[in-house]
Order: C-alpha cells, then sequence, then structure tokens
C-alpha cells in the first residue's frame, strides 16, 4: 500500500511540475505541445553548451549519435551567438570533435579497393549512408517529453483552469493524432477528433478561398481571415515557425576584431 501511495505521490508531482512547465510557454493560437517543446529545448541547449557539455559521458552520447542533427546544431549556434556575443568556442569545439570522430571512421583504402557487390538479378546494392546526428540527444528528448506531455494534457484538460486555455492553444495536427492514440478516453478522443476536422475544413476554405483572390480576376478584392492561411496550415502541418533558428547578420566567427574579448 505504502508503494502504491508513493508512486501516486511521484505522479501527482510530475503532473504538477508539467501543468507549471506548459503554462509557462502557452502562448494563445500556438499548439500548446510545440510551443513547449521548443521553450524547454532552448533551455536545454543551454545548459548542454553552459556546463554539460564538459561532462565526459554527455560528450560521448553526443558524439555517439553523431553530434546534434542539422536543426539542433543551428539552434545551438543561434544560442552562442545571442548568450555569448563575445565570441564563444563551445560549438566550435563540439564541431571539432564531429569532424575528428568522421575522420577516424573514414573508408579505408581497403574497404576502397574492393569491388561493389551487386544483388539478385544484377540489382545496385542499397545505398546506407545515415544523416547527420542522426542519433541527436536532443531529438531523443524532444519524442519523450511530447509524449509525456500530450500524455498529462487529458488529465489537464478536465480542469476548469485548462479547458480555456487548451481552447486558446489547439494542437496542431501531429499533437491531435498522437493524442488520438495516447489518450484513454474515447469521449475525449471523439471530441478532439471533432475539433481537428473543424479546424482542417476551415482551413480549407481558407485556403481555396486565399487561392481564388490571387486569380487574375480576383485581385482586386480584399483578403480577408485568408490572409495568412498559407502560413497557418504549414504551422498546423509541421510545427511553430519558431522551432527553426533566424540566422544573424555578420555572425559569422562570434564578432570582428574590435568587438571580440582576447
Amino acid at each position: 500500500m505504502r508503494m502504491i501511495r508513493s508512486q501516486a505521490g511521484v505522479e501527482s508531482h510530475s503532473h504538477w511540475f508539467t501543468e507549471s512547465t506548459l503554462a509557462e510557454s502557452c502562448r494563445s493560437g500556438e499548439c500548446l505541445i510545440c510551443s513547449n517543446l521548443i521553450h524547454s529545448e532552448r533551455q536545454a541547449i543551454h545548459s548542454f553548451l553552459w556546463e554539460g557539455m564538459m561532462s565526459p559521458r554527455a560528450r560521448t552520447d553526443f558524439l555517439k549519435g553523431g553530434g546534434f542533427c542539422g536543426r539542433h546544431f543551428w539552434i545551438a549556434k543561434r544560442i552562442e551567438e545571442d548568450e555569448w556575443p563575445s565570441g564563444g568556442i563551445g560549438v566550435a569545439l563540439l564541431c571539432e570533435n564531429v569532424v575528428a570522430d568522421t575522420i577516424e571512421n573514414l573508408p579505408s583504402s581497403k574497404e576502397l579497393n574492393r569491388p561493389r557487390p551487386m544483388g539478385p538479378f544484377r540489382e545496385k546494392p542499397r545505398v546506407d549512408v545515415p544523416s547527420s546526428g542522426s542519433g541527436c540527444i536532443f531529438c531523443h528528448d524532444w519524442s519523450a517529453r511530447e509524449e509525456s506531455l500530450v500524455e498529462v494534457l487529458e488529465f489537464l484538460k478536465r480542469k476548469p483552469t485548462w479547458s480555456e486555455k487548451v481552447e486558446r492553444s489547439p494542437l496542431c495536427v501531429r499533437h491531435t493524432l498522437m493524442a488520438l492514440q495516447i489518450w484513454k478516453q474515447p469521449a475525449d478522443k471523439l471530441q478532439l477528433r471533432a475539433t481537428l476536422e473543424e479546424h482542417l475544413r476551415q482551413l480549407q476554405t481558407d485556403l481555396k478561398e486565399f487561392i481564388r483572390k490571387h486569380d487574375w480576376n480576383y485581385r482586386a478584392e480584399p483578403l480577408g481571415r485568408e490572409r495568412d492561411a498559407v502560413s497557418r496550415a504549414i504551422q498546423g502541418l509541421t510545427g511553430l515557425a519558431r522551432q527553426f533558428p533566424t540566422q544573424k547578420n555578420g555572425a559569422e566567427g562570434g564578432g570582428n576584431n574590435g568587438t571580440r574579448r582576447r
């Protein structure tokens, strides 16, 4: 009985912590899960650059995953530019580690001198080159966290204070479909599906109207709510634009000779 109570206490604390972090990242009109994931990953990458990367275990996990994926490498670079404008070297050190590891794992001369094997019926063998950062530690964290957030959201949405927040910040297509697989109550899932379908049909109408008004014959008509339909469609289908970092002009090199600290 004590173990059951202890487990219930852990789950209660987990729900409270998730609720507080979701509340902090809640933005009207943006997918609640996406917004929280972006907020938390920025904090995690900043922490990694500040001190985490100095841990041998963290560095090993980083290299084992092939470094960061492209998106997280660029996010790390932008965070470094913002937080260490005089010229941080954390991302440079991580890149140097990945480059060294890549050099060490280049195909040997012996392997390259072997004739390329042919498959049955002289089919070309499948080319298998892993993408850079295919085992990115932050991609793994993102995946685990989003499922946890979606699961807790079913519990939170029953609270009066949260039903309005969920309505103001509807889930994107991906996280709605994820919730339809994870949530337990059929009534919750049916309501969520109905909300998604209604949203998609309205979006479809807005996109058609946007396309119509860009036809030469109707260009004189002023744009209405369909004005931002394309942005809303991309955001709903692929997630928030904020997940992709923007590049500062002239940021390469961490500052010029007049601003960089020696």
